[in-house]
């Protein structure tokens, strides 16, 4: 059915009550509330099952129905260490996997049905039994190669068959903006409110510097041609070209075309590109790396300001990250971004 959230929502209920995240709101997300603080008095885990008829949905003012399980689980104390490493894996660009035994068996009470698998080789965690360990181990290293959750069956020596949840602990996406000018200043803010890290550079101290974006993870300032030396794209990162000129656009492209950045995007019109093309072409540049880049830069949204220009650039990284690969002669093309006034975007 359809349901008001995605398989990947978490809510956190904290003492005082106080939620954090969400699991699609309305009624259903009381009823999961009520069902926390039962789970934090009790120290208990527990799976409910919501089916959201079209009445329940109705008259919670859901638009939608469908049947959703959701696991509701005690954080003790004694299981930080385990948080603060899943943590510091997604701060540090780092991946992993979080293991969750589902089924109820005595040999795997509360407080010992979690195991977190780093990219490393480090776990911390543990489920008290070195073959099961050695299977999550196992399993986890592929799950953090993607994005997707899966439920394995394990069985055990008396025979059970466990359910073991895997999660894929991801690192917080990067977008590296180049170009400190008004189009950055707005697309800083709205990359935060999208779970983003940020950093923008510049070779300009005044606009790459803490007072003009304070919201930033970082701001620095690097002379363009030192790109390559200063940064090694991955695949969670998501880099965004609006310097005040296109040849320090064509700077940056001839040291980035071949990384592995999940997206690589530039402001301009598509006259100006054309002649770009011709030119990385010249310099050897395949058709193939030149296709990846989306330029002009973001979704066709009609954008003119400043500031709707920002938000067409992150619809397009969001479609991106959510969706995936998209090619080139699909995309289409941002209005705001066929401008031949590109000196008032940037």
């Amino acid at each position: 059915g359809s349901l008001p959230m995605s398989e990947k929502s978490k809510m956190l209920v904290t003492p005082e009550g106080t939620i954090i995240g969400t699991v699609g709101g309305g009624c259903l997300e009381a009823d999961v509330w009520t069902e926390a603080r039962k789970v934090m008095e009790a120290g208990q885990s527990s799976i409910q099952q919501f089916i959201l008829t079209e009445k329940y949905a109705g008259e919670s003012g859901l638009n939608c129905g469908g049947v959703v399980e959701i696991l509701t689980e005690p954080l003790p104390e004694h299981g930080q260490e385990l948080f603060r490493t899943l943590l510091a894996l997604k701060d540090t660009g780092h991946r992993g996997a979080l293991a969750t035994i589902l089924t109820e068996h005595p040999a795997y009470p509360e407080g010992q049905r979690k195991f977190l698998v780093c990219d490393d080789g480090r776990t911390v965690g543990g489920l008290g039994d070195a073959v099961l360990e050695a299977f999550v181990q196992r399993l986890g290293h592929t799950i953090m190669q993607g994005e997707k959750f899966a439920v394995e069956t394990y069985q055990t020596a008396d025979g059970a068959e466990l359910k073991i949840f895997l999660e894929p602990i991801l690192p917080t996406p990067t977008v590296y903006v180049f170009g400190g000018g008004h189009v950055s200043f707005f697309l800083v803010r709205a990359a935060k409110l999208s779970g983003f890290k940020v950093k923008v550079i510049d070779d300009r101290p005044a606009f790459a510097n803490s007072e003009r974006f304070p919201e930033a993870d970082a701001a620095l300032v690097l002379e363009f041609d030192q790109v390559r030396e200063a940064f090694d794209f991955g695949q969670d990162d998501y880099v965004v070209l609006v310097t005040r000129g296109h040849q320090h656009d064509q700077q940056i492209l001839e040291q980035i075309y071949d990384c592995q950045a999940r997206y690589i995007g530039m402001i301009g019109s598509k006259s100006k590109i054309a002649k770009m093309w011709k030119r990385l072409e010249a310099q050897g540049i395949d058709q193939p790396y030149l296709d990846r880049i989306h330029a002009p830069i973001g979704l066709n949204i009609g954008a003119d300001s400043p500031e709707e220009i920002c938000i067409s650039i992150m619809a397009e990284i969001i479609r991106e990250r959510r969706l995936g690969k998209v090619q080139s002669t699909q995309r289409k093309r941002s209005h705001a971004s066929r401008r031949e006034a590109v000196a008032m975007s940037r």
